[in-house]
């Protein structure tokens, strides 16, 4: 008997089973993994936050002083806050139930499962959709255009590994 048959046996594992996990498929899961967390964390302190920092930002004073595009962008920003605070609950629900699609998504492809693939994609979709559908186009403005753009990309380079994935 060979030392892979005994390991096998031992194990009690297919031959499949034992093949290493491809490297880019590696660190994917592994970037999901750090991102879904930190998603998270963020949703939440989000939900405990976003109402004070419209305070705040209402209490800076009037901002018609600011004029051309950086008044635009600063009333923008305002209104996106504010509808932020307006429906802080359900976006929390929204990043928590992405989060965990993401998460048990990345599980799966993990272990090679198909279906992990679909799951994280509807994951990480629903995020800035439902963000744009509640704070409309305000989504596209300044830094917060990255929630738009890394899920994209987060998704096209999953869908190159699909073919890593067996079951």
């Amino acid at each position: 008997m060979s030392e892979f048959e005994k390991i096998q046996d031992t194990l009690n594992l297919e031959e499949s089973d034992l093949q290493k996990l491809p490297s880019g498929l590696n660190v994917l899961t592994i970037l999901t993994y750090i991102g879904s967390g930190l998603g998270l964390l963020g949703g939440i302190y989000n939900y405990f936050t976003v109402c004070s920092t419209v305070e705040k930002m209402e209490a800076m004073g009037d901002n018609s002083a600011m004029s051309g595009a950086i008044g635009k962008m600063v009333e923008e920003a305002m209104k996106s806050a504010q509808k932020q605070c307006d429906n802080r609950t359900a976006i929390a629900i929204i990043t928590v139930v992405t989060c965990i699609l993401c998460f048990v998504g990345a599980m799966q492809m993990r272990n090679r499962k198909k279906s992990g693939f679909l799951i994280y994609s509807v994951g990480e979709l629903l995020g800035p959709l439902a963000m744009i559908f509640f704070i409309g186009s305000g989504m596209f403005a300044g830094f917060q255009l990255i929630g738009v753009i890394i899920p994209i990309l987060m998704v096209i380079l999953y869908a190159t590994q699909r073919k890593h994935l067996i079951n």
